[in-house]
């Protein structure tokens, strides 16, 4: 029965979290990249409020009760590669090569800790393009939305690598990567270690045929020994549905010295201590710093042949309402691409430079930011953005339009154009006559630097008024 609950909660939260990134749902399932561990902890690092402590803490105080359910049921990551060993176990059915079962395996503990290790170090010194590489939620995002098609290179790279290592570990050795590499599977099977509840054995049931050790894909049962390595347990509770003499219960864990418990050599066991309190040094050190395509517009402006729009080096970057400014936004973000999938219009971007690869970007080639529109805020699961109401965002100076009058038609008399300063939303752009011509003038205090002008602009490739970021928004 717990199988079959577990199931099918991982086949809800997964299907929900895979529309998101689809762009599918954000009103009913909105809240579920919300309930992910990193993200959580990014936004308790930025400045948490009750809402976002209470996840993260709800997430630790799970697993220290009952283990790493979260990595079989929440985790996006966790449960595609679940779904890779099912895929195993139904080809072995009839393909005798893949019928090998799974085994007891030693933890690779000086791995796991390392690369934990260098993830939380590089939250820390803001190095996100590891954060990125390695966070569950943000990988599997990244894989979602290259299916679409139109990422850029090194987004489809970092998806295509991540689809290959996680399928092959989970085809060959189950949840290798989740208990090798995984930072987040760290991290909490460093608390899952001490956890209340778990799959236990009863040794007077037991008759050591290791059909529960075959089955454990995370292959952390030593039946030999009747004990279970519980911080890489997943409690997927295979083992339990296996044990034919039902001498696998899911119950109390006993501490005592003759119990049925995890056998954990005592290098390994003085590795995690040393890793749980350099990561609270860390943390505490990193909430310290912290405190100090979807659809597109057809409008053409009508007055020059439709051709393809120049992206734009912006320095500094745009960054969208919400996000407080440039270097707030780049130390929280993940690249995860929710927000890029939410955008209705195509305002948003991967990043293709080294210095924030992966991590998203504005740009007005396909669309402008519309001052109504709330999405990006709305779905960001780590505080890179804040949410921010309809009314808020009209107030918010994210950058500021200026003009090249060497490429404006109605400044060199070309044509009588004025596009910007009608479409204006905020009546920051005005036509005023100079020497005999009309050129639009920005009225810096009233501009929001939304970008309707700039997308609107007849000149191509290259738009004669053109959007500056603002390195801290006002």
């Amino acid at each position: 029965m717990l199988r079959k609950i577990r199931i099918i909660l991982a086949a809800l939260c997964f299907a929900g979290i895979t529309l998101l990134f689809l762009g599918i749902g954000r009103d009913w399932w909105g809240f579920l990249p919300k309930l992910q561990l990193l993200p959580a902890a990014m936004r308790v690092i930025g400045g948490a409020t009750l809402g976002n402590a209470a996840v993260l803490s709800g997430i630790l105080l799970l697993t220290l009760l009952a283990g790493r359910i979260y990595c079989s049921v929440l985790c996006p990551l966790g449960v595609f590669q679940d779904l890779v060993i099912w895929i195993r176990r139904r080809l072995g059915k009839h393909i005798r090569p893949l019928r090998k079962k799974f085994g007891y395996s030693a933890e690779l503990a000086w791995l796991r800790y390392a690369v934990a290790a260098l993830f939380i170090i590089c939250i820390v010194f803001d190095i996100q393009i590891v954060v990125a590489l390695l966070g569950p939620y943000s990988a599997y995002g990244r894989m979602v939305m290259s299916l679409l098609g139109g990422s850029p290179a090194p987004v489809v790279i970092a998806a295509v690598l991540t689809f290959a290592v996680t399928a092959v570990c989970a085809f060959l050795w189950g949840r290798a990567y989740c208990n090798a590499v995984c930072p987040v599977g760290t991290v909490l099977g460093s608390i899952s270690r001490y956890q209340i509840f778990a799959p236990v054995i009863d040794s007077a049931k037991c008759i050591k045929c290791g059909s529960c050790a075959r089955e454990c894909k995370a292959s952390c049962i030593d039946d030999k020994n009747e004990r279970i390595d519980y911080s890489r347990c997943v409690d997927c509770f295979d083992c339990i549905g296996n044990c034919r003499t039902g001498a696998i219960s899911f119950g109390r864990v006993r501490r005592h010295s003759d119990a049925v418990a995890e056998s954990v050599p005592e290098s390994a066991d003085k590795g995690r201590r040393a890793f749980l309190n350099s990561s609270a040094v860390l943390i505490a050190g990193a909430a310290g710093t912290a405190v100090a395509h979807a659809q597109e517009m057809k409008l053409d402006g009508g007055l020059a042949e439709v051709k393809p729009k120049s992206a734009l080096e912006r320095k500094p970057r745009l960054v969208p309402p919400g996000a407080s400014g440039e270097k707030h936004f780049y130390s929280r973000c993940t690249a995860c691409q929710l927000c890029v999938a939410a955008c209705p219009n195509g305002v948003l971007r991967p990043s293709t430079d080294a210095g924030h690869l992966m991590q998203p970007q504005m740009g007005y080639e396909k669309g402008f930011c519309r001052p109504e529109c709330t999405a990006c805020s709305e779905v960001c699961p780590t505080g890179a953005i804040v949410p921010v109401t309809r009314e808020a965002k009209t107030l918010i100076h994210i950058g500021t339009a200026a003009v090249d009058p060497s490429l404006c038609f109605a400044a060199t008399g070309e044509e009588k154009c004025g596009s910007c300063a009608r479409h204006c939303p905020t009546g920051a752009i005005s036509m005023v006559e100079t020497d005999g011509t009309r050129r639009p003038v920005v009225a810096e205090a009233q501009c929001i630097g939304c970008g309707k002008c700039e997308y609107l602009c007849p000149a191509r490739p290259i738009s004669a008024i053109t959007v500056k970021g603002l390195s801290k928004h006002i």
